[in-house]
Formats: structure tokens, C-alpha cells, sequence
């Protein structure tokens, strides 16, 4: 087991008896120290060497203590800082802690307090330090998912799919229908990695969205294709009523097709056998606003500017969603208390995925629900002025 090595410790203070009785004192208690007589000269230091603690005065000529102490943190450096002053006062100390200290002390100062604040704040920045590895590792564990399991479950995805097809020999019905259920279990699982990988790239400011006028009548069309076999063979009636004119939407539509899936997937999870989902689309204006949309759209920009919106809705007869899960039930990780009763799994990704994306759109989202006679999930987003879809784009409804 490797020793642990001695923190460093930068004194910055224009007075040297000060600066020297502080080197004595905690070189005597083992640290290392290094001095600094000004602001500037500390932060050439600090840029070229790293340190565990800076004891950063806050009156010094040339640039003051609380500048360094924007600067350093500005630049990127998480280095625990402790101000020194002998001319302290409350505002003083709220902001040498807003810009980012860990604590403040007054001159003249007791050593033993002195040695207690150090101790702390280098505890409390090995605590920051184990915090920001334990968040890389995760980070890049999620991100290793994309390679190390999607692509292997998109291979075998691939094979079922030759042999259900009965490219490598004849296949009965029956097992055709035992080999389309193991291709829909392992495309959950890629759309389960695909949610975890996209709350990552959101939360980490990496998702990259291609914006552009989108037709959201024909996005929902394709989403409805996709799932109709599937609810054909679950004996679930699956519609799609939209109106003929409805503004264009400012989207990326690869995204927003997987807002769509997700909720029309579990939607299906949740109707039971000869039961019903609608999907519905149409145009609404700001003046016909009831209380449900203006409490979801808050304070948003995008709404203040716009006059017309798209209200997409996903309406099924399942086992609805109590009014507990509402106020939870689009944050990651949870699910709704219904979910032990239904027939396949997920990691309650899927809601908090279309939260995200939806509101980076400048859109709201939200459930109602109705227990007896399932839920209902409604997408709001702002209509393109003046921009609306063909007459002809879609028949007014689709089975």
C-alpha cells in the first residue's frame, strides 16, 4: 500500500512575518508550503503546480483575494481555498463564499481553529475530488454501453431476424412468433441503452440536435407503422386521428421519433388484451388554453412568442396512473406503482428521456389519468408562424 503523500499548501499574503510564522507552524504539522506575495504570483503558481489548500488573503496590492479567487475557479481549478482578513465583515464573508471558498477566517488567528478549518475543507475537497472520479467512471460506463452492448444485442437482433424470416430453413408459425418476441424483448433492451445514453449526453451537454421544420403528422404516421404489428398480435386497437392543418414544429425529428416510440411502447405495455390506444394531433391557439396547458407551459420563451401550437396526445385504456405517480413518474429511474402488474420490464428511463427532449425542443409534457379507464400523455410544442402542414399530409385517421 503506497503512503500518502504530504497536501500542499499555497500561503498568499503580501505580509511576510505572517506568511512565514503560517510556514513554520504548518510545516511543523507536516504539510508542504509554498508562498506567494500577491494575487498574480499566486496564480502562476497555481497554474504550474498543483495544490491541495490555498490560505488566500483578502486584501493584497494589485489584484485583491476574491479576484484570485474568481480567477481560479473561472479557470477550472477546484482547489480548496481559505480567506485571510483582518478587516472582515459579513458581506465580506458571503461573498468570498459565493465565489466559490471553502471557509474564512479572521486575522489574527488562532492556529488550533486555524488547523481544524484546513483539516476540514481538504477533507471536504477529497470528498469533491472521489466525487468528480466516481462521476467519470459512471459517465464512462454509460458511454462504453453504446459499443460493448448495443452493438452485440443489434448482431443478434440480426440473426433471429434471418431465421424468422426462414432464410435457414422452414419455419412454423409458432416459432415465428416465439422469434418476433425475442427480437421485440432485445429491442427494448437497445432502446433502454439508447434512453440511458441520451440522459447522459443531456445531463453532460453533449446531445446534438439537428433542428428544422418538421411535419409532426407524418413523424406520427411512421411511429403508428412501426407499432401496428405489434398491437395487432397483443389484440390492441391502435389509431391515429390528425388533423389536416397543423403548423410545422421546430424539432429534430430522429428524437422526437423516439418521444413517440416510447410512449406508444408503453402505452402497449399497459392495455390489456382487446384494448385501445389513440394517438391524436391537432392545432391549438393560446386563447383556447385550458388550465392544464397553462400550468405546463410556466414561464417558458418559447411559449411567450408563439401564437399556435401542435398538442400531440397518447390515450389508452390500460391501468391508468394513480395521482401519486404524477408528480414522479418523469424522473429517471422511477416507475409507476402499476408496474408490477405489467407483462415486460423497463429501467423508467423512458418518461424522463421524453421529458428532456421534448422541453429542449422548447415543448412541455405531462400525464392526466384517469384510474378506471387508463392515462392519457400530452405534448405541447410551439407551431412555426405562418408554416403549416399540406391539406393532403395524412389521412384523418389510421389503423
Amino acid at each position: 500500500m503506497s503512503k500518502q503523500l504530504p497536501e500542499k499548501i499555497l500561503i498568499v499574503d503580501d505580509e511576510p512575518d505572517i506568511a512565514q510564522i503560517l510556514k513554520l507552524h504548518l510545516e511543523e504539522f507536516g504539510y508542504i508550503t509554498n508562498w506567494a506575495a500577491d494575487g498574480e504570483a499566486a496564480l502562476k503558481q497555481l497554474s504550474s503546480n498543483g495544490h491541495d489548500l490555498v490560505l488566500l488573503d483578502v486584501r493584497m496590492p494589485g489584484i485583491s483575494g476574491v479576484e484570485v479567487l474568481q480567477r481560479l475557479r473561472a479557470s477550472g481549478l477546484d482547489t480548496a481555498v481559505i480567506m485571510m482578513t483582518a478587516h472582515g465583515n459579513e458581506n465580506l464573508v458571503v461573498e468570498c463564499m459565493k465565489a466559490g471558498a471553502a471557509d474564512y477566517v479572521a486575522k489574527p488567528f488562532d492556529i488550533d481553529d486555524m488547523m481544524i478549518r484546513m483539516k476540514r475543507a481538504l477533507e471536504n475537497q477529497q470528498i469533491v475530488k472521489q466525487k468528480k472520479i466516481l462521476e467519470q467512471e459512471k459517465e464512462d460506463f454509460i458511454f462504453m454501453l453504446s459499443h460493448d452492448m448495443k452493438n452485440p444485442i443489434t448482431a443478434v437482433i440480426g440473426s433471429i431476424d434471418i431465421m424468422r424470416e426462414g432464410r435457414l430453413g422452414e419455419v412454423n408459425p409458432e416459432q415465428a412468433e416465439y422469434l418476433q418476441s425475442a427480437i421485440e424483448s432485445c429491442q427494448e433492451v437497445v432502446t433502454m441503452i439508447d434512453n440511458l445514453l441520451d440522459m447522459q449526453r443531456f445531463d453532460t451537454g453533449r446531445m446534438q440536435s439537428r433542428i428544422s421544420p418538421v411535419n409532426p403528422c407524418t413523424l406520427l404516421e411512421t411511429a403508428v407503422r412501426h407499432f401496428s404489428a405489434a398491437a395487432e398480435r397483443e389484440n390492441i386497437a391502435l389509431t391515429l386521428n390528425a388533423k389536416t392543418r397543423v403548423p410545422e414544429i421546430a424539432v429534430d425529428s430522429s428524437i422526437l421519433a423516439r418521444v413517440f416510440a416510447n410512449l406508444i411502447g408503453n402505452a402497449l405495455k399497459f392495455v390489456p388484451d382487446g384494448g385501445a390506444i389513440n394517438i391524436s394531433c391537432d392545432c391549438i391557439e393560446r386563447s383556447t388554453f385550458g388550465k392544464a396547458e397553462i400550468q405546463a407551459a410556466g414561464s417558458s420563451s418559447e411559449f411567450a412568442s408563439a401564437a399556435s401550437f401542435v398538442r400531440i396526445s397518447v390515450t389508452d385504456n390500460g391501468t391508468g396512473v394513480s395521482s401519486e405517480d404524477l408528480t414522479n413518474i418523469f424522473k429517471r429511474y422511477v416507475q409507476a406503482g402499476n408496474a408490477s402488474r405489467r407483462s415486460r420490464g423497463g429501467a423508467g428511463l423512458g418518461l424522463a428521456f421524453c421529458k428532456k427532449a421534448v422541453e429542449s425542443f422548447g415543448g412541455c409534457i405531462w400525464a392526466e389519468n384517469n384510474e378506471d379507464e387508463g392515462s392519457r400523455f400530452i405534448i405541447l410544442l410551439p407551431g412555426q408562424s405562418g408554416s403549416f402542414t399540406s391539406e393532403n399530409s395524412i389521412p384523418e385517421k389510421l389503423a
